[in-house]
């Protein structure tokens, strides 16, 4: 594996200068400092300490103990008696009040990663025979104080919900605002608020898992199947879809902040295996409507882990690794000319079931260091590769597959300084990941038999490469006394990015086309590329902020902050326009012209000059391209407890959080430069002036020989402004929860609206100015989105209870001008720039959708549990031809997916899935246990059917028969059947 340059052609003073600032201002805070984890991974306990009469209590010890591991935490009152114990791991503890002339007792808390526990204790003076301490308020009135949107997702659910692909990025789709996704896709994105997946930010244990070069949001997640991280490294993860705080940055949708598994004084261990057999899969609907055989889809996941002391209350290991093995048949058929197929071809031998392989290895390693009751270290490693056999199927043979070969490794380091009113983290993450798909047949040449088949190698390989070594330092100071009762925290990271590209479409292997009017027998056209493939450069993200928890009074509380993002090489700052290709565009941008249809006529536009003018796409380098320096976040929050119980809470906020354009939207603005997709077509003569026109000779099908007819062929060009900005999204939020006994109930509006989206629009005539040229796009970034929600939330933990579980209800509309998931719109030739689009419904738009879970404990240690996800139905791009086939004739449109009755009422929703799971545990000797379980996915065999054909014909024709039916669907009924083997009773059932 090989490790991007992350520093490497990066200015050297600059980056020391910046080390130096970052390095003197970490040891200036552990100077001062204290014990605390960024709240990306912790949690915390804060509140008042008053006695029998109300009157406050300080220079009281509040002490917080973490029995598992032996670990202490101690805060002080100050006069008013406030105290805030930040930073801790989230956990059970034992929570102690002292104070001298009162007496003492401990309570037993639980706090989740992320939340902030709002206890009010009353002590009782020691001559009394009152109960010490008396908690006014349930632990669960933090999450009712919280000015964010969050959910909170348990271990207990995590380990005992139905998870079809043990991937909790699954698991984040309970939480009501996260986006539905099409029910064929197998690519694990996750998307929220009406903003594309690229939106999102994944935390672990602090470390950010953001992928700067290439779609889905999270490293290791374009075009992928599977798991960005192992399920059972995973304790507990937090789900926030708005109004989070300044320290959280990259991300201008949902934040995803999971803390790991450490290892304690007691032992704990698992082994596990689930499968699914080809017998216990049933045929998707699409399958069944084609009369197909059964799907012989198998599928192993696998694995353990192991934690426990190295020495007793000072040094822990935690270790889990996983297996994800997939075998799935893709059936490859000839097309209808199979009896046109020329001599010396035999596409039968191509056809039959082939299976396409995809394996998948986690790894995780855990150390903690409980070095004193003030330091601590954690230290972990997470391993990933997978591979991926796939790219056949229907007329395209197993010979052009290709591996999606992903490997990625983070190393996060954080230490831990701990006093009784500073609190301070410092971290250190290194991580190299690698996206790589390549063909199966490299050396053998691409050859499409059009209504025949495909055979041959893949057109080509990709391989994308992201370093990143980050530093970051939080420093957080609690009591301070002015006009309330202040919680301040400040922090700064910087990391040194590297990144590296290489796209060698048709270069090793080109693509020959053969049809029926050549009879096969040569090739009518050729797809090839010539040049440098590989791209690369460097980037320094640096960020910092300041907010304060303020409480104004015990129940009204204000979280105030401001966040500054300064990204170095965020849009190819560095790069220079080629001197021929400036002096060409400028010679060429009086011709840079559109037509516009109009219901007057076609109108000449230049979009160009829309934009700025071709001077604001030619660039001579950073004095063209500055660094924004203007990416400044001001959020604000407040919550409202009405009656200071905790049990009705007023909250609400508003702020701006800023997020990037990925890397390979940009890439090719320089890599057509140096690397060119070309294609020619071959005929029996051509005219002198006929462009990318050849005679057919064997000797092309030599790579090297058809590169030589590139000469002759005109490049695309992709300008991208200088003055591009970066995507923003302004939230703003307001809702009350109310606790209902054991439950809690939750009603908002979150309202969200995107600034700054990016596509690509034409510029100049379709093909251009050959032969110099072909089209020439620019970048137009003023693509806009807007998001309002209606969220219903019910939730009740399981805790000690027989059963727990949640309800989330979403009522949501995206709207958006421009295309906010996809670069390339169409080209609907009415709307020649973003700004002439109309605001319209956003594809990818679910009017409703309701998610549940429950997990209910029966008798005899048997569990039950269940998720049952129901949404309207996704709506999605189309084309309306009514008016007539053509340029300036077809009109795209957004299509909504029909509606069916769920268990025979209404018709209200389209995708309908409940996944239901029953496990039975065994106590054997030693306390060790062992459970055998089944799970049942999508147990009522639903037809979700997606891939809908949404074409509307020209009216003066046939009518398209095949409107309003679908083409592909989610799988059918899945039974699987799993075994685990504890080390040591799950206390935490």
């Amino acid at each position: 594996m090989t490790f991007a340059r992350p520093v490497c052609g990066l200015r050297v003073r600059a980056a020391l200068a910046t080390l130096a600032g970052f390095a003197f201002a970490t040891l200036a805070a552990i100077a001062s400092a204290s014990d605390a984890q960024a709240q990306t991974t912790t949690g915390a306990i804060r509140g008042y300490v008053r006695d029998s009469a109300g009157t406050p209590i300080g220079d009281a010890q509040v002490i917080a103990r973490n029995a598992a591991m032996g670990a202490e935490r101690i805060a002080t009152t100050n006069s008013n008696g406030f105290y805030n114990l930040a930073g801790l791991r989230p956990a059970r503890y034992d929570l102690q009040v002292r104070r001298l002339g009162y007496s003492a007792q401990t309570r037993a808390v639980t706090v989740g990663i992320g939340e902030v526990l709002t206890l009010d204790l009353q002590l009782a003076q020691t001559a009394t025979q009152i109960a010490g301490v008396r908690i006014l308020s349930t632990e669960t009135t933090e999450t009712a104080r919280s000015s964010e949107s969050g959910t909170n997702v348990s271990r207990q659910q995590i380990e005992n919900l139905p998870n079809f692909e043990r991937n909790f990025l699954d698991i984040a789709k309970l939480v009501p605002g996260i986006t539905a996704s099409t029910v064929n896709n197998s690519d694990k994105f996750l998307a929220a608020g009406g903003q594309p997946a690229e939106a999102v930010n994944v935390f672990v244990d602090g470390a950010t898992y953001k992928n700067d070069v290439l779609r889905g949001g999270v490293v290791g997640q374009d075009a992928s199947k599977g798991n960005p991280f192992p399920q059972a490294a995973v304790q507990e993860f937090r789900v926030i879809t708005q109004n989070y705080k300044a320290e959280y940055q990259k991300a201008s949708s949902a934040i995803i902040t999971a803390t790991t598994r450490s290892g304690t004084n007691t032992w704990e261990g698992e082994l596990f295996g689930y499968g699914i057999g080809k017998a216990y899969v049933a045929r998707n609907p699409i399958e069944v409507l084609n009369g197909s055989p059964r799907s012989r889809y198998e599928r192993l996941q696998a694995g353990g882990s192991l934690g426990g002391p190295i020495a007793k209350d000072k040094l822990f290991f935690f270790g889990t690794y996983e297996l994800n093995f997939r075998d799935e048949p893709q059936y490859v058929t000839l097309g209808g000319n199979a009896a046109q197929a020329p001599t010396g071809l035999n596409p039968a031998q191509y056809t039959g079931a082939f299976t396409s392989q995809f394996r998948e290895h986690l790894g995780f390693g855990k150390l903690t260091w409980l070095k004193s009751s003030r330091s601590t270290v954690d230290a972990s490693l997470n391993v990933r590769t997978e591979n991926d056999f796939r790219g056949f199927g229907g007329q395209t043979s197993y010979q052009s597959a290709e591996d999606v070969a992903i490997r990625t490794l983070t190393g996060v380091a954080n230490w831990r300084y701990a006093g009784e009113k500073w609190l301070n983290e410092a971290q250190v993450n290194v991580q190299n990941f690698v996206w790589n798909p390549r063909p199966r047949n490299p050396g053998l040449i691409g050859r499409d038999y059009a209504g025949i088949i495909r055979i041959g190698g893949r057109e080509g390989r990709q391989e994308f490469t992201q370093g990143r070594i980050a530093l970051r330092n939080d420093v957080t100071r609690s009591g301070v006394q002015l006009g309330g009762d202040h919680v301040f925290k400040g922090g700064a990271s910087i990391d040194f990015l590297g990144y590296e590209g290489i796209k060698d479409f048709f270069f090793t292997t080109p693509l020959l086309r053969y049809r029926a009017e050549e009879n096969y027998v040569r090739p009518f056209q050729a797809q090839f590329g010539f040049g440098n493939p590989k791209i690369s450069a460097d980037n320094i993200q640096i960020g910092g902020y300041l907010q304060d928890d303020w409480t104004v009074t015990p129940k009204f509380t204000i979280n105030a902050g401001i966040r500054w993002d300064i990204e170095t090489n965020g849009i190819n700052n560095s790069y220079v326009t080629p001197k021929a290709l400036a002096d060409s565009l400028r010679l060429l941008a009086p011709q840079m012209t559109v037509g516009q249809p109009t219901a007057s006529g076609t109108v000449v536009r230049r979009p160009i000059n829309d934009l700025g003018g071709i001077e604001n796409f030619i660039t001579t380098g950073r004095s063209d391209r500055p660094i924004n320096l203007g990416a400044i976040q001001p959020r604000l929050g407040f919550s409202y407890d009405l009656k200071g119980d905790g049990r009705t809470v007023v909250f609400g906020g508003v702020g701006i959080y800023f997020d990037r354009n990925y890397w390979n939207t940009l890439f090719d603005e320089q890599y057509l430069r140096q690397f060119r997709r070309l294609t020619i077509n071959f005929k029996d003569s051509c005219a002198v002036d006929e462009f990318n026109c050849a005679v057919w000779d064997s000797r092309f099908e030599d790579p090297a020989q058809l590169r030589t007819l590139g000469f002759a062929t005109a490049p695309e060009v992709f300008l991208v402004k200088n003055n591009l900005e970066a995507p923003r999204t302004n939230q703003f939020s307001a809702g009350v929860r109310q606790a209902i006994g054991g439950y809690q109930l939750t009603v908002s509006y979150n309202g969200i609206r995107g600034y700054n989206g990016m596509n690509f629009i034409r510029v100049s005539p379709w093909g251009g100015f050959a032969p110099n040229y072909s089209t020439i796009f620019a970048t137009d970034d003023r693509v806009k989105t807007w998001y309002d929600a209606f969220q219903l939330q019910a939730s009740k933990p399981l805790a000690g209870s027989r059963w727990g579980g949640s309800l989330a209800y979403t009522l949501a509309k995206m709207e958006e001008q421009g295309q906010s998931t996809d670069l390339f719109w169409g080209f609907d030739d009415r709307y020649t720039t973003v700004a002439d689009r109309p605001r319209r419904v956003t594809p990818g738009d679910q009017r409703h959708q309701l998610v549940a879970n429950a997990i209910v404990r029966l008798p005899a240690d048997f569990m039950l549990s269940g998720v049952v996800n129901l949404g309207t139905g996704i709506a999605s791009s189309a084309t309306d031809a009514s008016a007539g086939w053509g340029q300036f004739t077809e009109k795209t449109y957004v299509y909504q997916p029909p509606t069916r009755a769920f268990l025979g009422v209404g018709h209200v929703f389209n995708n309908q899935n409940l996944d239901i799971r029953l496990e039975k545990g065994f106590f054997v000797r030693g306390g060790q246990r062992v459970s055998i379980s089944a799970d049942l996915y999508n147990s009522l065999n639903s037809r979700n059917f997606g891939c809908y054909d949404a074409t509307i014909f020209p009216t003066s024709g046939n009518a398209n028969l095949k409107y309003n039916k679908p083409n592909c669907a989610a799988l059918g009924r899945r039974l699987q059947v799993g075994l685990r083997y504890g080390l040591v009773p799950q206390v935490n059932r």
